[in-house]
């Protein structure tokens, strides 16, 4: 198949792809769909030499996508973007020190495997877990 007749498929499928139930896909879903696609045209045994995310043969396909999800949008068919916010919780003293006491955390000396894993994990996703927070 030529990039033109991919670019008339893809234009069709993009405006004609539903859920089983008939409802329309989110926008990160069709999305996700083209870039499934993609990959399959790319891989073995079809070995395309182009993406169609992003060879300007496939700009009418991708525009025609990118306004038919912000029209599924307008006429709240398909929600928006929903950012979950940020639970934020506290690790008190006394639960730290009730780890420790109980065995489940120990010294970074212990001769418990087992212990010095969780103790090991517990610092790294305390201190991880907060990473890329630091200006909110």
């Amino acid at each position: 198949m030529s990039k033109e007749e991919l670019n008339v498929c893809l234009k069709c499928f993009y405006t004609s792809a539903r859920k089983k139930d008939g409802t329309y896909y989110k926008s990160s879903s069709t999305k996700s769909i083209r870039a499934a696609i993609d990959r399959f045209l790319r891989s073995p045994p079809h070995n395309k030499p182009y993406p169609i995310i992003s060879d300007p043969a496939f700009t009418e396909a991708n525009k025609v996508l990118d306004a038919f999800v912000k029209d599924l949008r307008k006429m709240r068919k398909i929600a928006g973007v929903v950012h979950k916010k940020e639970q934020v919780t506290k690790l008190l003293k006394e639960q730290v020190k009730k780890l420790f006491t109980s065995g489940e955390l120990g010294p970074a000396d212990s001769l418990n495997p087992a212990q010095l894993q969780r103790t090991a994990w517990f610092y790294l996703g305390l201190f991880f877990g907060r990473r890329g927070r630091e200006n909110q």
